[in-house]
């Protein structure tokens, strides 16, 4: 098992994260890109297979190679964020109702992330979706309920970040480091 001081930060997509991840940049933080947007976004734009729709396994694989390559660029001891993490991909699964890659599991017992998780809460007024993130509100709050279960079933420790503005939301996760 490999720790390292990445907290994640998570919560149903249209909750808010990337936003929270931007400003952990801008500060000057280590932080992970939205690795999912990103790959459908560059397959969309070449007529790519790698897409979940059309090449989930692929997508899959690629996804968490991604999220590897970003956990082992964390030099040891230093502090960084992700947005999702490879939890994420786990509680994903299980809400589509695949079966559950034996690497998934593998791979999110063996890289261990935080002990915190930072979840951002489900929360109507900001809730946005677009050609990429499609689901309903009502979708993302299922999706919401799977990826907090799958981080409680891996033993992280689930800290609810408050419905304020952006800054203030950062002040309230850099307090509970």
């Amino acid at each position: 098992m490999i720790e390292k001081k990445i907290y994640v930060i998570t919560g149903g997509p249209g909750f808010g994260k990337t936003l929270l991840i931007e400003e952990l940049k801008q500060s000057g933080y280590h932080c992970s890109g939205e690795f999912a947007r990103e790959l459908i976004l560059s397959q969309q734009e070449s007529g790519g297979e790698i897409l979940p729709w059309k090449n989930a396994k692929l997508f899959q694989q690629d996804i968490l190679q991604k999220r590897i390559g970003f956990f082992d660029s964390v030099p040891d001891g230093s502090l960084a964020f992700a947005d999702r993490g490879i939890p994420d991909q786990l509680a994903f699964a299980r809400y589509r109702g695949f079966r559950v890659p034996e690497v998934l599991i593998e791979c999110a017992e063996r890289y261990r992330y935080a002990p915190q998780v930072f979840v951002t809460p489900p929360w109507p007024e900001i809730f946005t979706n677009d050609a990429i993130r499609t689901e309903t509100f009502e979708e993302a709050l299922r999706i919401h309920e799977f990826i907090v279960k799958t981080y409680l079933d891996l033993n992280y420790q689930i800290i609810e970040l408050p419905l304020l503005p952006v800054k203030q939301r950062i002040n309230y996760l850099l307090q509970n480091l």
